[in-house]
């Protein structure tokens, strides 16, 4: 796809993005809630997961408010942070804060790639005029600032500690 102008910028950037939350919501996340062991930290991704699905729905929103397909465009580096993310998961041993403290630093990486991408897109939106796109996609980007503060405090307060002291018991 050849992009020819910024508005085309925009569109892409969507795309890879709807792609992103797609895959998250089908696949990223829940893989994600079957491999943690700590209560909190599985409930923390489930309530993402709900957010993530109503980030697919936002996205819908500014697809039709900018008058474009709401069609995905294959996201390669999604694609490379989830299979790094299973690599690091099956190098742990199951239920153990180890495994634990993978899926909190998986979540972070992927949390940090969308806090970018929104941030670029609501820059988008803003130089194109298009006010309720942008605010559509600033919510989006608090619950993902938001999301990724929850998963660093669960790491902080309770799984780092647990995996550092299994390590020292073992």
């Amino acid at each position: 796809m050849k992009i020819k102008n910024f508005q085309g910028l925009f569109e892409t950037g969507l795309r890879y993005t709807y792609d992103c939350e797609q895959k998250l919501v089908k696949k990223g996340i829940p893989s994600m809630i079957e491999a943690a062991s700590s209560p909190e930290l599985r409930t923390a991704l489930q309530q993402h997961l709900q957010e993530t699905k109503n980030h697919v729905t936002r996205l819908e929103r500014v697809f039709a408010l900018i008058g474009a397909e709401a069609k995905t465009e294959d996201n390669d580096i999604i694609d490379e942070m989830t299979d790094s993310a299973k690599d690091m998961v099956s190098a742990t041993e199951d239920g153990s804060p180890l495994r634990d403290a993978v899926l909190i630093v998986a979540g972070n990486q992927v949390e940090h790639y969308e806090m970018a991408t929104y941030g670029s897109l609501i820059a988008f939106a803003r130089q194109l005029g298009i006010r309720e796109a942008a605010d559509l996609l600033e919510q989006t980007l608090n619950e993902e600032k938001a999301a990724d503060a929850k998963l660093t405090q669960i790491g902080e307060t309770t799984i780092n500690r647990q995996a550092t002291q299994t390590q020292r018991a073992a």
